[in-house]
């Protein structure tokens, strides 16, 4: 479908915003906006004004065809936005998704570790392993980051905010998001910069001066997890352990609030997927277990 020519320049200046300004981000808007546009042509609709019902029946169509949760999720979250910036230049007059209901979040399968097993391979780390590994566990323990701002952010980056040492992690759109580095943190991080020297560009570098990869991140990880005893490592993911930071966090009482500014999360439905209630210890299992062993000695004086 076409759209109008005002919706057309309207979305032009949706696109730029700071959220959408990378060309990646920008192509997947369009690619979920367009779903949207095609509904409205099939069904003979006005665009600037759509009726509410359409929106739910367009998220009920797309359940029905066995689209993933998350997927309907992004169609609908773009299509709300992109109305939203419609209603503001006056191209529509209603957004036909302001309170509808969104797909629940499938419940998450990232393998993630207790805080002791964290503690457990950074305390691995510093009685064996290099200054540079010791340094990346510390980073990724203690901010919570994901691989990629890991391996993007630079040495410049590394700097001072007020009385605080930060670092400024890069992060998608060509944003950065700032994080307080902590001073054990620092200080195991200064024991591998004083090895690295003061080159500009990526902090974390190979012995030869190159960038690290994601690959060598994941298998570092993994053989320290294996090496401190945590049970299947090979199943413990890079973003295994931003989830595993984030859930010991809430595990200890820690605000959602607090944990949803450390990861950098603009919703605080998307930090609650990392909350799991502990069940396996607030299970019954040990009672019963209990009871049945008292039972079966009592039987067995009996007969005995």
């Amino acid at each position: 479908m076409q759209a109008p020519e005002q919706a057309l320049a309207a979305t032009a200046g949706w696109l730029s915003s700071e959220r959408r300004s990378s060309a990646a981000t920008q192509r997947n808007y369009i690619r979920d906006v367009s779903w949207w546009l095609w509904w409205v042509q099939a069904r003979g609709l006005h665009l600037g004004d759509v009726p509410t019902v359409e929106s739910d029946l367009y998220a009920a169509a797309m359940r029905a065809t066995g689209l993933a949760a998350n997927t309907r999720r992004a169609r609908l979250s773009a299509a709300k936005s992109w109305y939203t910036y419609l209603r503001r230049t006056g191209v529509a007059a209603t957004n036909p998704f302001d309170g509808m209901e969104q797909p629940r979040r499938p419940a998450g399968t990232t393998r993630y570790v207790s805080g002791e097993q964290l503690e457990d391979m950074l305390a691995h780390a510093v009685l064996h392993e290099s200054a540079r590994t010791q340094a990346i566990l510390a980073v990724l323990f203690g901010t919570a980051c994901r691989v990629s701002s890991l391996l993007g952010v630079q040495l410049e980056q590394l700097t001072h905010q007020g009385r605080f040492r930060v670092l400024r992690l890069p992060v998608k759109g060509g944003r950065t998001h700032t994080v307080k580095v902590s001073p054990y943190v620092g200080e195991l991080l200064d024991g591998y910069l004083a090895e690295r020297g003061t080159t500009p560009g990526a902090i974390f570098l190979s012995r030869t001066g190159i960038g690290l990869q994601a690959g060598y991140i994941r298998e570092l990880v993994q053989r320290i997890a294996a090496a401190a005893g945590v049970p299947n490592p090979g199943g413990l993911s890079i973003h295994g352990i931003r989830h595993s930071v984030a859930t010991a966090l809430l595990d200890a009482g820690e605000d959602l609030a607090v944990v949803q500014a450390l990861l950098g999360h603009a919703s605080p439905e998307t930090t609650q997927v990392y909350a799991h209630p502990d069940t396996l210890n607030l299970s019954p299992a040990d009672k019963i277990d209990q009871r049945l062993a008292a039972a079966v000695e009592r039987r067995t004086r009996h007969t005995s």
